[in-house]
């Protein structure tokens, strides 16, 4: 397979075409690639975009938080 084009659908989602490489075969298909949670926090995070953030980082920084108090 390869990827032949993507259309962005929103901030968070992707559809991408793609293609079967042989010309035999001629298999075509969408499949989405979609943005779900956050495994590390950005340094230079973006306010228009919002992310959900996993319960393993929300816990991380819970905890680091109660170390600093």
């Amino acid at each position: 397979m390869r990827a032949a084009k993507s259309r962005t659908m929103s901030d968070m989602m992707k559809e991408i075409t793609y293609m079967c490489q042989n010309p035999d075969c001629g298999h075509v298909f969408v499949a989405s690639l979609e943005v779900l949670r956050t495994l590390s926090m950005s340094a230079m995070p973006n306010p228009d975009v919002r992310i959900h953030v996993s319960q393993h980082v929300r816990n991380a920084c819970a905890n680091q938080l109660a170390l600093k108090l």
